[in-house]
């Protein structure tokens, strides 16, 4: 079995991640998925082999707040590890318009 703790600095404490909201899973796991592929990137020698990073509908249980927290990490991750792009898919209004670029399916 593989279990993650999480300790959140913040309020000073631990808990496993099957014990966390539904925000605070999404958020662990986007943290782990982007800081995986930075440390495989980086460790491959490969740093700019892959220039686009994907997700999907990932932003949905967070709060107002964290969205724009979420949105920061997104940008720094491709700052960090020389990706070009990240498409993701999202129905929240303020991160589309946080994006440099939209592509309405709807309008297609």
């Amino acid at each position: 079995t593989f279990e993650v703790m999480v300790t959140d600095t913040l309020r000073g404490e631990e808990k496993l991640i099957d014990k966390m909201s539904g925000g605070e899973k999404v958020w662990v796991n986007e943290c782990l998925v982007r800081a995986m592929a930075l440390y495989t990137g980086e460790s491959s020698g490969q740093r700019n082999a892959f220039e686009t990073l994907f997700s999907d509908e990932s932003d949905g249980p967070l709060d107002p707040q964290r969205k724009r927290e979420f949105m920061a990490m997104k940008r720094a991750v491709l700052e960090i590890g020389g990706y070009k792009r990240e498409y993701l898919i999202t129905h929240t209004p303020e991160l589309r318009q946080a994006c440099d670029a939209v592509i309405d399916i709807t309008a297609i």
